[in-house]
């Protein structure tokens, strides 16, 4: 059961990974690890002659998107930075991905090594690393070591207490040009103490759980209160379609939120991330500088205290 979990938690994580190169047969590589041509776009709006840019190409970096989850093994990605504007093919895409490194977890007790799986798609190997020895315990603390080509690379990350929603309803009357379309309300009651951060995803008719376009929350301003508020649809990026009547429901949908408490370099490193990509296209979007918390390296390496709520919409 554990390893069907895990298993389907890689495998929408590696879906998520290669959504981000689109469905054309070259790319240039994203925002892992470099917003330098945010910086440029800055640049350039402030001049009023041709320059040019030189660039450089610099080291590359490893790029890591791992998690520990209440009640899962720990699971990770581990990637490399290429220059901004060099282009791929999808054929080529496994000399991203790092093999062979050691890879250990450890929650100040019990220290386990993280097994390599190579999954073949799209023409290419790619992997992922996986640690069946450990399972996710809420307020425990855990730390990432990585060993790969002479590097270190290291990380740590807590499973909160878990906050999870007092109720979720549905509110017809979304959209009134289309009567099919629903809105999910949320009630949540927020501690008393301040310092509380949650992502949020969310699933339809039991595919897989998406993040919302903004799927991060802190308690700053709602600090010990109890609030409604509408939650937008879970959403992936480079779907287009996805957007479509953005953020709602449509009657029938079975609804699942995954409701998960975060630590805050967690919530730091999605916030910024989600900052960035909202301004993507854009010359006069603000630089952004994402908030790692991976020592050496790039990405994130976060726990997860996940609550969820279902209902059925009927038709």
């Amino acid at each position: 059961m554990q390893q069907g979990k895990i298993l389907n938690k890689l495998l929408n994580l590696l879906q998520r990974t290669l959504a981000r190169f689109g469905d054309k047969p070259t790319f240039s590589f994203g925002w892992y690890g470099n917003i330098l041509l945010l910086q440029i776009l800055l640049l350039l709006t402030a001049c009023e002659k041709d320059i040019t840019i030189e660039t450089g190409s610099g080291e590359a970096q490893f790029v890591v998107e791992g998690y520990i989850e209440s009640g899962l093994p720990p699971y990770l990605l581990l990637t490399k930075t290429t220059e901004y504007y060099s282009t791929f093919y999808l054929d080529s895409l496994s000399e991203i991905f790092v093999h062979d490194a050691v890879i250990t977890v450890s929650d100040g007790t019990q220290t386990i090594q993280l097994t390599e799986f190579n999954i073949d798609t799209l023409g290419t190997s790619i992997s992922a690393y996986v640690g069946f020895g450990m399972i996710g315990e809420v307020g425990k603390t855990y730390t990432l070591n990585i060993e790969t080509e002479g590097k270190l690379l290291t990380a740590i990350t807590t499973i909160p207490q878990p906050l999870p929603l007092d109720s979720i309803w549905y509110q017809t009357g979304a959209d009134q040009d289309n009567d099919t379309l629903v809105e999910l309300i949320c009630r949540f009651s927020d501690p008393q103490e301040l310092g509380q951060y949650i992502r949020y995803f969310t699933s339809v008719n039991n595919e897989r759980y998406l993040p919302g376009f903004n799927s991060v929350f802190e308690d700053v301003l709602i600090n010990g209160n109890t609030f409604d508020f509408p939650l937008d649809r879970g959403v992936d990026r480079n779907d287009t379609a996805a957007f479509d009547n953005y953020g709602l429901f449509r009657k029938g949908d079975t609804i699942s939120v995954k409701w998960a408490a975060i630590d805050k370099a967690h919530f730091d490193f999605w916030r910024t991330v989600e900052f960035e990509l909202g301004g993507q296209g854009s010359p006069f979007a603000t630089p952004v500088i994402i908030q790692s918390n991976i020592n050496g390296g790039q990405g994130i390496w976060g726990g997860y205290s996940s609550t969820f709520k279902s209902l059925i919409v009927p038709e």
